[in-house]
């Protein structure tokens, strides 16, 4: 795994949900182009491999799952739905424009169109992202979804997240590190906890 990471680093095929000129960690925040593009794969996956419980994500991958839940969560009421695979290669004129956060595109609907909807995510050294069309969904807070927030002492980033969302439903978990997701047992077991309570059956 470490050699491909590697050859794929040398290439210049790494993988990202947002992108910029700067490509060091503390300048995630600041990659702010992309969003059309992920929103695109991801409604794909959605109704390739869905549904699905729960989203999880960590670090600039938490910073677009807490747009997607204020994007889900902000469409849901109204009964609207995701745009189908289709429209994401622009065959039913539901694309994704440079610029727009997404919500026009469920909006659109359409026949064949496939829910975009979950029940729970969770967010691990997540951030506050700079790309306007997130910080226009993420002005939707309080998001209203079960959440749980893996929080580090020495990482910066996350209590900003954590507070877009709405307080009766979430969980936090802190730890005494950095950014990374803790796997000791004790914290697994919060994890599956959590889970639990969402899932039909929590299994590891």
């Amino acid at each position: 795994v470490a050699e491909q990471r590697a050859a794929e680093t040398r290439s210049g095929h790494n993988l990202c949900w947002l992108h910029g000129e700067e490509a060091d960690h503390g300048a995630l925040p600041r990659q702010v182009r992309g969003w059309e593009q992920t929103l695109a794969a991801l409604r794909l996956t959605f109704a390739a491999h869905g549904p699905f419980d729960g989203v999880l994500g960590f670090s600039q991958g938490a910073a677009v799952a807490a747009a997607l839940a204020a994007l889900v969560r902000g469409n849901a009421a109204c009964g609207q739905h995701a745009a189908s695979p289709s429209d994401a290669h622009g065959g039913g004129g539901g694309t994704v424009a440079d610029g727009d956060d997404g919500a026009s595109v469920i909006r659109s609907g359409g026949s064949g169109a496939t829910t975009l909807a979950f029940r729970f995510v969770i967010l691990c050294s997540g951030f506050v992202s700079a790309a306007p069309e997130l910080s226009r969904l993420y002005s939707n807070a309080p998001i209203d979804i079960a959440s749980l927030h893996v929080i580090g002492d020495r990482d910066e980033g996350s209590e900003a997240l954590r507070e877009l969302f709405r307080a009766a439903s979430a969980t936090v978990i802190r730890h005494e590190g950095g950014h990374f997701m803790p796997a000791a047992d004790a914290y697994i077991r919060r994890y599956l906890d959590f889970l639990s309570q969402y899932t039909t059956e929590a299994r590891v």
